[in-house]
């Protein structure tokens, strides 16, 4: 009987490694459904939701394992599809500590879900300083005014420049 899972992968980075995890998944007749796969520096981490027979998830285990990689696994249950609002932020500003607290609480006060988040630290020999610049990927399944959460997340800081755009 087949299940869907979400693996959890981690580890140093190898060449062509989403190729080789697709072909390990195929091998054992499973289907990959989804999966977000991110790499920092020169580490990987990934979120792969498979559909596989419970007889072979212990194989596919095994192998990713084998790989070097670490992985956890979880079996998940369907979820019914319901509306949602898709939206992105970008932020920009002068970096100072805690603005990811900050830029997160305000979106918390929203109920909204971060679907993905990257967030970077540049330095600017130009001026000096360090300029914090992010991206959110957002959804809601409520309604909620966009303007309203412009103006919460200008409030964070008078440098920030925010913009949302629907997805």
């Amino acid at each position: 009987m087949n299940n869907q899972i979400l693996l959890t992968i981690t580890g140093q980075y190898q060449f062509n490694l989403v190729n080789i995890l697709s072909e390990k998944t195929h091998a054992l007749e499973g289907k990959w459904l989804n999966s977000k796969i991110n790499h920092i520096d020169n580490m990987m981490a990934g979120l792969i939701k498979v559909e596989l027979d419970q007889l072979y998830l212990e194989i596919l285990i095994n192998e990713i394992k084998q790989l070097g990689l670490n992985v956890s696994w979880e079996v998940i249950s369907l979820v019914e599809p319901q509306q949602v609002k898709h939206f992105s932020v970008t932020i920009d500003a002068k970096d100072r500590l805690g603005l990811v607290r900050d830029i997160s609480s305000v979106l918390n006060d929203y109920e909204l879900q971060v679907q993905n988040m990257e967030c970077n630290r540049i330095g600017v020999p130009g001026i000096g300083e360090t300029v914090f610049t992010s991206h959110f990927q957002i959804s809601t399944a409520q309604h909620f005014e966009q303007d309203e959460l412009l103006i919460s997340l200008q409030q964070i800081s008078p440098d920030l420049v925010v913009d949302i755009k629907a997805s």
